[in-house]
């Protein structure tokens, strides 16, 4: 049978100095913090990033083959989306348009700005099913509109200062699109991302009259971002995205949404320096976390040398000692872990209001967090017992 009645030494070690024990608390939970804040911000970087890919209705999704990612401004001809829409199993394919470089936007009145700021474009034929997005489709009566659009609320304030909590006093800013006049006829709710402060939507027509140099000759609308094709069966959507990809030519990837995704995370995680930075954080977190957490149980193995040369001259084996240490660590880690976890959900939710990023505290997050701060102290604990473990009891009294 387990005996209650044994004394909970681990805690009461971590527990006699309190004044110890927050000067501890507040060291790992920095630490903690530190690592939520590099979790935090490469989970915002990743989710951000694809973001559009997730609200957009679509099982598979044509991408043209020199588009390493999303913000790159990469075309195909429009013919490739149809000949899609000829394939077996394909019940809808449609284009999707985008524009960057060419899409300025400026506000004119006694608060906004007079300069003209990038921001992301997209155009869509309002009778295809594009977005999965209830508030878009919603509005799509007043994209057809000449002038229309549809601004993001959480496109960045410092940029685009429109005033989102009524439709009708954002119609009444006076704007400019590409230096034509447009008119914000309400919002939506998409998000920034590394590459993109903001975000309008608009009808293709509208999109074609602010952006006709898209194509030098011929029809601005016949050159396409993305094409997304709905599939019949969602069972057979692998070999729908096969009988695609031998259809068409080698202009083309052809991704089902997961590819997609896959593809997108994969090159800002590792065709760019962003990984490698993050991943940096999140190390040095774990070692001043270490640090800390090495300074606190050494302390309290020296300051009770004498008991622990009791213990050992009384018989208690290295193994007791062990544990007894490790204890110790995961106490420390819990209750070190929780100030951090809940400084830095208010820190998460103050930068995603201010910056519009996808900074969500997840289970996944939490849990990486938890196992890497649990970790950093049984770690640092089992670097400390060494004085412990080579000592001689006679001569520690």
């Amino acid at each position: 049978m387990l005996n209650f009645t044994k004394t909970p030494l681990a805690w009461k070690n971590l527990t006699h100095d309190w004044r110890r024990l927050i000067v501890a608390v507040a060291g790992i939970g920095f630490a903690v913090l530190l690592m939520f804040t590099q979790v935090g911000f490469q989970n915002a970087l990743f989710d951000s990033q694809v973001k559009m890919i997730d609200d957009l209705q679509g099982d598979i999704f044509l991408v043209s083959r020199a588009k390493y990612t999303l913000a790159a401004e990469k075309r195909f001809p429009l013919e490739l989306v149809n000949q899609a829409r000829s394939a077996s199993g394909v019940i809808g394919a449609y284009p999707l348009y985008t524009e960057l470089t060419l899409s300025r936007l400026k506000s004119f009145g006694t608060e906004a700005p007079s300069k003209a700021f990038p921001i992301r474009s997209i155009g869509f034929r309002l009778d295809d099913p594009i977005f999965s997005s209830e508030r878009i489709n919603s509005q799509l009566e007043k994209l057809r509109l000449p002038y229309a659009a549809l601004l993001d609320v959480r496109s960045k304030q410092d940029n685009f200062p429109f005033p989102t909590e009524s439709d009708e006093e954002l119609a009444k800013v006076q704007a400019e699109l590409a230096d034509r006049k447009i008119v914000m006829v309400g919002t939506f709710d998409l998000g920034t991302d590394f590459a993109h402060d903001g975000n309008l939507a608009m009808s293709a027509e509208n999109f074609a009259e602010y952006f006709p140099q898209r194509k030098q000759f011929g029809d601005p609308l016949s050159v396409v971002d993305l094409g997304i094709v709905h599939v019949g069966d969602k069972t057979r959507t692998e070999e729908v995205r096969e009988t695609i990809d031998q259809l068409l030519d080698e202009r083309v990837f052809v991704l089902t949404r997961q590819q997609f995704r896959d593809q997108e995370i994969g090159f800002w995680d590792k065709s760019t320096p962003i990984g490698i930075i993050f991943t940096a954080g999140k190390i040095i977190g774990f070692i001043v976390g270490m640090v800390i957490c090495y300074q606190v149980i050494y302390s309290d193995i020296a300051d009770h040398m004498p008991e622990f040369a009791t213990l050992k001259a009384m018989g208690y084996t290295t193994g007791y000692f062990l544990r007894l240490i490790v204890m110790e660590g995961i106490f420390l880690s819990f209750v070190g872990f929780i100030p951090g976890l809940i400084v830095s959900t208010g820190l998460y939710a103050m930068l995603a209001n201010s910056t519009g990023l996808l900074l969500r505290m997840t289970p996944q997050a939490i849990l990486t967090v938890l196992v890497l701060t649990i970790a950093m102290c049984i770690a640092s604990g089992l670097l400390a017992v060494r004085k412990l473990l080579a000592a001689d009891p006679a001569n520690l009294f």
